[in-house]
């Protein structure tokens, strides 16, 4: 099935829609990839993270990542078997991750993960005191690119 190829404006879009993405880091010569909760602000990608394990020890050692987001949507059938497929969008970043030391940044991107995963909830409102002891990290997109099946009905 044939694909469209998305503006930088409709990828990002698409990014900050979902709720977790894959991160691809790699160390000792070999790739691992981590699901992770995220949010964008201002153009950047923030996740959190504990202080140590795999993926940290990767990140310090080579901050180069890539990033996936994606949504297989219904089935595509066909009279043929080589023409079943899935309709679908996907969106990947290449980047360069680097820890945020920022009390007031942390607390701007904590803000935003409460507004994307607790909305409608009520909550004591997270302070400048709360940072200690978070772990925060900001992907700067260097390339990004979206796709999508090109007779896709997904909500884009």
């Amino acid at each position: 099935m044939p694909v469209k190829w998305l503006s930088k404006e409709k990828s990002l879009k698409l990014l900050a829609s979902e709720k977790y993405g894959r991160l691809a880091t790699c160390g000792n010569d070999r790739p691992y990839i981590t699901p992770i909760n995220f949010v964008l602000l201002n153009g950047k990608i923030y996740f959190h993270s504990g202080f140590q394990g795999r993926k940290i020890d990767n990140l310090k050692s080579n901050p180069k990542i890539s990033f996936e987001v994606s949504r297989c949507g219904k089935l595509f059938a066909a009279p043929h078997a080589k023409n079943f497929t899935f309709r679908f969008w996907s969106v990947l970043v290449d980047g360069i991750v680097r820890q945020i030391d920022d009390a007031d940044l942390k607390l701007a991107v904590l803000n935003r993960f409460m507004e994307k995963y607790a909305s409608g909830y009520e909550y004591i409102p997270l302070t400048r005191n709360d940072m200690a002891g978070v772990n925060i990290f900001e992907i700067s997109i260097k390339k990004i690119s979206g796709k999508v099946s090109a007779d896709s009905s997904l909500d884009l």
